[in-house]
This record gives structure tokens, sequence and C-alpha cells, in this order.
């Protein structure tokens, strides 16, 4: 069973100018992720869960202060890695529990064919085979992104951008086809700042950020902003 800690997570939307300025002054201080390329990137797709009457995307507009959502996210179009991932959602902390999961699987699940789950012992593979019998969870969107990770030992300090959101042009598609229609969600090219950290977060860390001033913590969700601008 993976360890339930509750991460610290707070989310900023910034423009594409102050973004540009961030990922300078962070590469001075933190280090890059070690799956991001040469460019200090990854891009990600996920493919969002939620039930028959909009449950995750309800509780989100409502504020609802304990909320969990489901995903099957994978980066850089290899689906040779893939993983399901249940976040849990406590005021402004999080805990995100996850395992792996195949493409041949993912499509057993896109066909309502949940029973290899039902042999798995793997708590998050249970647990989401009964929500998706019981809460009746489906398939309602697809987010990509490009992200650019900055990490630190400090605190365990993780901060990242993301940019160029974008969305199916309509209703889900082929989540494996890198050539699927896509849509850009914010047209200004604003970008997604997310600071996740255990107890602590260094102080220099919170001061260059804060050099922006006027950031304040957005009730920031990609999958919402893909749903309503759907």
């Amino acid at each position: 069973m993976q360890e339930l800690k509750y991460r610290n997570e707070y989310k900023h939307v910034i423009n594409k100018a102050q973004a540009v300025i961030l990922k300078s002054r962070l590469r001075a201080v933190m280090q890059p992720d070690e799956n991001a390329d040469a460019n200090g990137e990854y891009f990600i797709r996920s493919l969002y869960f939620d039930t028959h009457d909009n449950k995750a995307l309800s509780e989100k507009y409502m504020g609802v202060p304990f909320r969990e959502k489901w995903r099957i996210r994978f980066y850089n179009h290899d689906a040779s890695m893939i993983r399901l991932e249940n976040k849990l959602k406590r005021i402004n902390s999080c805990l995100k529990l996850s395992c792996e999961i195949t493409k041949d699987e993912v499509l057993k699940i896109l066909s309502r064919d949940y029973d290899f789950l039902k042999e798995s012992k793997d708590p998050v593979r249970q647990k989401f085979r009964k929500e998706l019998i019981c809460e009746g969870y489906v398939p309602k969107t697809i987010t990509d992104y490009v992200r650019t990770p900055f990490v630190s030992p400090l605190g365990n300090t993780r901060i990242t951008i993301d940019s160029d959101l974008r969305s199916p042009t309509g209703g889900l598609m082929d989540m494996f086809d890198p050539d699927s229609p896509t849509v850009s969600v914010f047209p200004d090219e604003r970008c997604v700042l997310e600071i996740k950290y255990d107890e602590y977060i260094p102080e220099y860390i919170y001061n260059l950020i804060q050099q922006f001033g006027g950031l304040r913590t957005a009730a920031m969700s990609k999958y919402a902003a893909c749903r309503k601008f759907l």
C-alpha cells in the first residue's frame, strides 16, 4: 500500500511573459526534472473520468474542500508507460495514488470491459473498478499540455509551468493518436504555475516567485477548463 502523505499544492494562472521570466530564474536555483528533454520540457496527455452527473466537475465549481478525480496519463505520446492516477484534494493539499496500466488495458476500460481489474490486488485498480461500476465513472475529456518542471530536494519542492493547454475539438478522440485534432483552451497563451512541497518551501524559491507581485492562488483545474471550453 502506498504511503498516504498529502503535499501542499498551490496554483496560479500567469501570462506568457511571466512564464518566460520565471523559467529563466528557476533554472538558476532548481534542477530540471529527470524526465524532461533537452529543453527541460515534456508533453502530457491525460484522459479524465467523471460520473454521468459530473460529480468531480460539480464539486470543483462548488469549492467542495474534499474531492477526488481519476485520470489515465502518459507522456510524449509514449504508450509504453501509462499511469492510472487517483488524485485526492484536501483544501490546499493533495495526495496522488497511482499504478501502471498498459495500452491494452486502457482500451478495455474504454470498451467498458472491467473484468481484468477484478483480478488485480493493487488497491488503486480495485478502487477504480469499484467506482467505475458503482459510481458510474466514464471518460469525459482529454487534456494536452507542455510541462516545464523544476525540483529541489529541500522540502521536496516541485514547481511546474504548464503551457499550451489544449482540448479535443469535439467530444472524445483517440488518445493514442498524436495527430488527433485539438484546440487551444487559452488563446491568450496563459500558463498554469503549480507549486508543490511537503512541510516547507525554501525561502529563496518562495521569494523568487513572489517577486512578480500580485500572484494569487487560483482555483484552477485543467480538467474543468477543458470541460468548460467544450
